[in-house]
C-alpha cells in the first residue's frame, strides 16, 4: 500500500530499509544520528488551511496537523490533514529536513537518551499433538482412531494368539486378525491391548484400561494373517474375548512418509517467491511427536551368544545416530556419587546414564508451531506435561489396586543450567503431584530443554516401558541394598574388600500366557569398603511401588495389571576400580519361593514382594550362592529374541521412531525491540529546508530518518499526518523495530 491508512492519532510507521536489511545480514547495522523531515508537507497550502480553524468550542486548538471546521454547535464537518506516503523499502532519503538555529539538520544519537533496548516474551498456547484425545493420564486415556493418527485399527479374539510361529529365518509369532489389512503394510508397528477373560473385552476409543500393550513389528502381511518380529502370548484360554489393535506407520521417519512429506520440495511454493501468488506455502501440521530411544551401554545379558552370533547390540541400535545429543547434554559426563541417605544406606543407584530417550519435534514442514521455545511459567501454570500410556510404579493408590492406564509428567518452574554447559537452561520433568506417592516429593524423570524444544527422559524404568521391544508398558521399582557381615563365615562373604557389586532384577513368568520382558533398567550398587567380606541383604526400596502388580490365585482378581510367578536377582561383581559391568557376565539367581508366591507354583503377590526383609526371607547373596551359579549367566537374547548379525533389520532396542503419548505446552518468542525517543524542540529546530517554508513558520514533520555511520538511511518512520511545532511546542516521537 502507497499511503498511510487514516488514524485517529498520529501513529508511526517504522520499517528497516533495502540497505538497513543489507548492512544487517552482513552484521553492520548500526544506528549512529537522524534527520527530522517534511519532504511531504506543502506549506503554502498549508497556510490555506487556516479558514479552517475557526475557535471550536473550549478554545483548544489541535496542532497535530488536522485542520477541523466546526459547526456552531462544535460539530466537525470538516477535517483536513496531510496524506503521508507509507516508508519503503527502497525508501528514497528525505528531500528536505527541520533544521536547528546552526542550519544542521543531521542530529547525533545518545545511546542513554534517545535509543533503547527492550526485551519480551510473547506467548500463547500450543495445540495439544499425540495419539491421545483431550484427555488425561488423570481421567484415563482416549485413543485417536481417524487416520490422520494412524492407519488403521480393529478388534481381534483373543483366541487368534494361539501360539503359531514361523521358523522360516527367525522366530516370528503369527496371528489371523480375521479381516484383511487395507492400511498397514510391511515394517509398520501393531499395538495390542492384551486382555483376559477376567477383565473380559476391551475395546473401543477407551485406553482406561491397566492392561499390557505390546508394541511388534509387522514383518509380512498375507490376507488376514501377519507375521511379527518374535512370539506372542498364547491366550486361547480367552477365547471369547475382543481386544483392540491399533497400526502406526513405521520405517525410519514415519513423520515425514505418513504425516508429512519425505522432501522440503513440497513445503515451499516456487510462485510464491516468485510473486506468481500470495502466501501460499503449506502449513502441513504433524499431529505427533518424535521419539529416539538412545543406549550407549549394552543391557544386562546382551552380548555375542557363541550358538547364535552377534547379537544386534547398542552400536547397531535404531538410534544410535543420536548419541552425539546424548554427549552434547552432558549424560556421558563423569558424576559424583553420593551415598544414599535411606535405612539401608550402603547403596545407591547407579549413576552411569545408560540410555535417554529424546522426545523432539522434527518433521519437513517450515511452519515453526512451537516458537522460539517453550514458555514455562509456574505462576501462571504454564507447564509443559506429558501424558504416557504406561503403568507407572509409583501412581498412588496402593499396591495391586491400579486400574487406570497412564502417568502424566510435568515441568516444574525452576529453571536451572547445565554444569556441563550453562548456557543450557532446563527445568526438571517429574511426577505430577497428583499421581505420585510422594506428592509433596515428587520424582524427577527427565529434563525439559525450553530453547532446545524436546523432552528428554533419564529415568531408564520409564524409557524401557516405553521402548517397542521390552514387552512390557509398566515400569519396576528400585532395588535397595545393605552389606551384612558373612552368614557362612569369616573369609566367605560375596564381597570381599575392595569390590562392588551391581545388582537389579527380573520378573519372569515361565508360562505361555505372557513373553519374557525387559529386566528392570536401573542398577544398585554396593561397594564394600571395609577390610572384611560381606554378604548382600536386599529389598524392594519401598512398599506401594508395585501398583499394578497382581496375583492371579488371589481371592476377586479383577484382570487388570501384569503378574510373574519368578523374582530373579541379576547380579555382578567387580574390582571397585572397574567402572561398568560386562553385560556377559551377569548371574541370575533364583529367589523365588512361597515366602513371596503364598503356595508353590502361583504366581508372587506383590504385597509380600514389597515386604521382604532378610531375616523371613533369606534375600541375601552369599559368597557360596554367588559362586553356585557362576554358570547360569543371564542371556538377554536369547529370552526376548534379539536380532542377530543376519538380521539387523528385525526391530531392536532404539528403532522406536513415534512418541506414543501426548504433550502439552505454551510456546514462547522473545522479542527485542529498539526503541527511539525523537524530542523535537520548536525553540531550537526553528527552521526548515523545504522551499514552500517561510521564515517564522510553524514547522511540521512527517518522518524521521535513522542513519548508520556512513549516513546511510537504514530505518525511517513516517508518521500517519504530520506534527506541527511550534516555538514553544516540543514534540516526542517514538520510533519502535522488533528484532
Amino acid at each position: 500500500m502507497s499511503y498511510i491508512e487514516k488514524q485517529s492519532t498520529a501513529l508511526v510507521r517504522v520499517k528497516l530499509t533495502d540497505v538497513g536489511r543489507e548492512q544487517l545480514a552482513k552484521g553492520q547495522l548500526t544506528f549512529n544520528s537522524y534527520v527530522i523531515g517534511d519532504s511531504e508537507v506543502d506549506y503554502d497550502y498549508v497556510k490555506g488551511w487556516s479558514q479552517f480553524l475557526p475557535n471550536p468550542p473550549g478554545g483548544n486548538t489541535p496542532a497535530t496537523g488536522e485542520f477541523f471546521f466546526y459547526e456552531a454547535d462544535g460539530t466537525i464537518v470538516k477535517n483536513i490533514y496531510s496524506k503521508v506516503l507509507r516508508p519503503k523499502d527502497k525508501q528514497p532519503f528525505p528531500s528536505s529536513f527541520l533544521l536547528d538555529q546552526g542550519g544542521n539538520y543531521l542530529f547525533e544519537l545518545n545511546q542513554q537518551s534517545n535509543v533503547q533496548l527492550i526485551k519480551g516474551v510473547v506467548s500463547n498456547k500450543a495445540a495439544d499433538r499425540g495419539f491421545f484425545s483431550g484427555s488425561t493420564a488423570i481421567e484415563g486415556l482416549s485413543a485417536v482412531t481417524e487416520n490422520r493418527f494412524i492407519k488403521e485399527s480393529g478388534t481381534v479374539d483373543l483366541g487368534a494368539f494361539n501360539g503359531d510361529v514361523d521358523l522360516t529365518t527367525y522366530i516370528q509369532g503369527v496371528i489371523d486378525l480375521g479381516v484383511t489389512l487395507t492400511g498397514a503394510t510391511e515394517n509398520d508397528y501393531i499395538i495390542f491391548t492384551l486382555s483376559n477373560s477376567t477383565l473380559g473385552d476391551v475395546v473401543g476409543d477407551s485406553m482406561t484400561a491397566a492392561t499390557v500393550n505390546p508394541i511388534y513389528n509387522i514383518v509380512s502381511i498375507d490376507g488376514t494373517s501377519i507375521n511379527v518380529d518374535r512370539a506372542l502370548p498364547i491366550l486361547t484360554a480367552s477365547t471369547g474375548t475382543l481386544i483392540n489393535y491399533y497400526i502406526l506407520p513405521g520405517g525410519n521417519n514415519p513423520t515425514d512418509s505418513y504425516y508429512g512429506f519425505d522432501t522440503m520440495a513440497p513445503y515451499w511454493n516456487t510462485g510464491t517467491l516468485s510473486f506468481d501468488s500470495s502466501c501460499d506455502i503449506c502449513v502441513e501440521n504433524i499431529p505427533v511427536w518424535n521419539m529416539n530411544n538412545v543406549w550407549t551401554e549394552n543391557m544386562a545379558g546382551l552380548f555375542t551368544d557363541v550358538n547364535d552370533g552377534n547379537y544386534h547390540d547398542k552400536d547397531f541400535f535404531g538410534s544410535e545416530q543420536y548419541a552425539g545429543t546424548k554427549q552434547f547434554l552432558g549424560y556421558n559426563q563423569p558424576i559424583t556419587v553420593v551415598q544414599s541417605s535411606n535405612e539401608l544406606s550402603n547403596s545407591y543407584i547407579d549413576p552411569i546414564q545408560k540410555g535417554v530417550s529424546i522426545i523432539h519435534y522434527t518433521n519437513s514442514c517450515i511452519s515453526n508451531y512451537y516458537g522460539e521455545q517453550f514458555l514455562i511459567d509456574e505462576e501462571s501454570d504454564k507447564l509443559l506435561s506429558l501424558d504416557i500410556p504406561v503403568m507407572w510404579h509409583r501412581r498412588s493408590g496402593g499396591t495391586a489396586s491400579g486400574t487406570t492406564l497412564g502417568m502424566t509428567f510435568v515441568s516444574d518452574g525452576i529453571e536451572k543450567n547445565l554444569t556441563y554447559n550453562n548456557s543450557i537452561p532446563y527445568y526438571d520433568l517429574k511426577e505430577h503431584s497428583d499421581l505420585t506417592l510422594t506428592p509433596d516429593l515428587p520424582l524427577v524423570v527427565g529434563k525439559v530443554f525450553p530453547t532446545l524444544k524436546m523432552v528428554v527422559i533419564e529415568n531408564e524404568e520409564l524409557i524401557a516401558a516405553m521402548s517397542y521391544k521390552s514387552n512390557r508398558n509398566y515400569t519396576l521399582p528400585d532395588l535397595a541394598g545393605n552389606l551384612l557381615n558373612s552368614v557362612d563365615g569369616n573369609c566367605t562373604g560375596v564381597l570381599n574388600a575392595g569390590e562392588k557389586m551391581f545388582l537389579t532384577y527380573w520378573l519372569e513368568n515361565t508360562g505361555t500366557t505372557t513373553t519374557p520382558t525387559l529386566p528392570c533398567q536401573r542398577y544398585t550398587v554396593l561397594e564394600n569398603n571395609t577390610t572384611s567380606d560381606k554378604d548382600i541383604e536386599f529389598r524392594i526400596n519401598n512398599v506401594g511401588e508395585l501398583p499394578y502388580m497382581r496375583k492371579l490365585e488371589s481371592l476377586g482378581y479383577d484382570g487388570y495389571g501384569f503378574f510373574a510367578d519368578k523374582f530373579n536377582i541379576l547380579c555382578q561383581k567387580v574390582p571397585s576400580t572397574q567402572s561398568r559391568p560386562i553385560s556377559s557376565q551377569w548371574r541370575k539367581i533364583d529367589f523365588t519361593t512361597t515366602d513371596i508366591t503364598e503356595l508353590s507354583g502361583e504366581t508372587i503377590n506383590p504385597i509380600l514382594l514389597e515386604n521382604q526383609n532378610s531375616s523371613n526371607t533369606n534375600f541375601i547373596i552369599t559368597g557360596n550362592l554367588y559362586n553356585s551359579v557362576s554358570g547360569d549367566t543371564f542371556n538377554l537374547g536369547q529370552n526376548l529374541d534379539m536380532s542377530t548379525g543376519l538380521y539387523f533389520d528385525k526391530m531392536s532396542f532404539g528403532d522406536e521412531r513415534l512418541f506414543y503419548g501426548n504433550l502439552r505446552t505454551h510456546i514462547g518468542a522473545t522479542i527485542y525491540k529498539t526503541l527511539f525517543n525523537i524530542n523535537v524542540d520548536g525553540a531550537t529546530i526553528s527552521t526548515s529546508s523545504n522551499p514552500s517554508f517561510g521564515e517564522g513558520e510553524d514547522r511540521f514533520i512527517t518522518e524521521i530518518g535513522i542513519l548508520d555511520n556512513q549516513q546511510n538511511l537504514v530505518l525511517e518512520g513516517k508518521l500517519s499526518r504530520p506534527i506541527k511545532i511550534s516555538d514553544s511546542s516540543t514534540a516526542s516521537i517514538e520510533l519502535t523495530i522488533d528484532f
